[in-house]
């Protein structure tokens, strides 16, 4: 029997108890593959009840209790920490709960007992505030892993569309930089770096997406991808010598290419993922074409990581409105890596 998906809990005053919750309700409209989450019960029951979900939990010690009992209950392994928690209201103290779930389900990957891990919106202030020292769950997970595995690796924040509003192909980016401001993120392109984060980008096409010799475009840095040097010179100085070092290695790649122009259907059509320098770069493509369903991946690393495409949402927390859809994207993708191919 194949092994369940293991979910971390999130932020708690956010929504991540309540779209886990409207998840697993919809689990037989939308044939979800069975998970299991690392929560707190107590928490959950709190919320289940005051939403009347009617979601029927039960408590597990190991995730091989999840298949059998997934079509019946909702399945917890308790991190029983009786944490408190107030909608809208996040609180540093929660913080190392919210991590340690995150580690418990890198760990259960790693140890080949759950095929794949997804995490839920976190808040990433309040985890700073309480001593993260990372830019995001990303940077995160992959120093988790390097921890257990004793290897390092180059993990890259991969961007998905599972239904872009367009109806073209699906659009998928793959990121050099993540949550760091744009002056921040020029500043530190490397030509080392652009190879190392490209050659991850190409595997994980292969590896995640089973994509062979994947074709690969590169954005530009710079309006009109610097226009030859008229409007900045990263393209020249940086870009350009990686393209030409990754096409001797007989890499399929492009660019740079002028970012204004390179997502529409008929161009990235011609593409199987796009590599782009900074968040927004890369992120508003994505959430233009399909904000709701659009899903976050993590390339590199020897565990399948996928988060929905949003965050904690503190502004609707308590009231009951959340969208599941991006969560549902997440599951149904590793259920279609784990079964086929996509």
């Amino acid at each position: 029997m194949n092994k369940p998906i293991v979910i971390s809990m999130g932020e708690p005053a956010g929504i991540a108890t309540e779209i886990i919750l409207k998840a697993w309700k919809l689990r037989k409209k939308h044939q979800l593959y069975p998970f299991l989450l690392i929560d707190d019960f107590k928490k959950v029951k709190s919320v289940n009840e005051l939403f009347n979900f009617d979601v029927k939990l039960k408590k597990i010690s190991k995730p091989s209790e999840a298949n059998n009992l997934f079509s019946k209950a909702l399945p917890i392994i308790d991190i029983n920490k009786k944490l408190n928690f107030d909608f809208g209201l996040p609180d540093t103290q929660n913080s190392q709960f919210v991590l340690s779930s995150i580690k418990k389900c890198a760990k259960l990957v790693l140890e080949d007992k759950c095929c794949a891990m997804i995490t839920l919106p976190v808040c990433k202030e309040t985890l700073i505030k309480s001593g993260f020292k990372f830019n995001g769950q990303t940077e995160y997970i992959s120093y988790l892993v390097e921890n257990l595995t004793k290897r390092k690796n180059e993990e890259i924040m991969i961007m998905s569309t599972q239904k872009p509003i367009d109806r073209g192909k699906n659009l998928i980016v793959g990121l050099y930089s993540t949550h760091e401001s744009i002056k921040d993120a020029v500043n530190k392109i490397s030509l080392k770096k652009i190879l190392k984060k490209i050659i991850a980008f190409k595997q994980s096409l292969e590896k995640i997406w089973k994509i062979d010799d994947p074709y690969i475009a590169v954005c530009g840095i710079n309006p009109h991808a610097g226009e030859g040097g008229l409007i900045g010179d990263e393209e020249k100085k940086l870009i350009l010598p990686a393209i030409e070092i990754l096409r001797k290695d007989n890499v399929k790649i492009d660019g740079p290419l002028s970012s204004d122009s390179c997502f529409y259907k008929e161009k990235r059509k011609k593409f199987d993922g796009i590599f782009c320098f900074y968040h927004d770069q890369a992120l508003i493509p994505i959430k233009i074409l399909d904000f709701p369903n659009s899903i976050n991946v993590t390339g590199g690393l020897p565990v399948l990581r996928v988060s929905p495409d949003h965050g904690p949402a503190f502004d609707i927390a308590r009231k009951n409105v959340a969208d599941v859809d991006s969560l549902l994207s997440s599951i149904k993708f590793i259920k279609n890596l784990v079964n086929g191919p996509i």
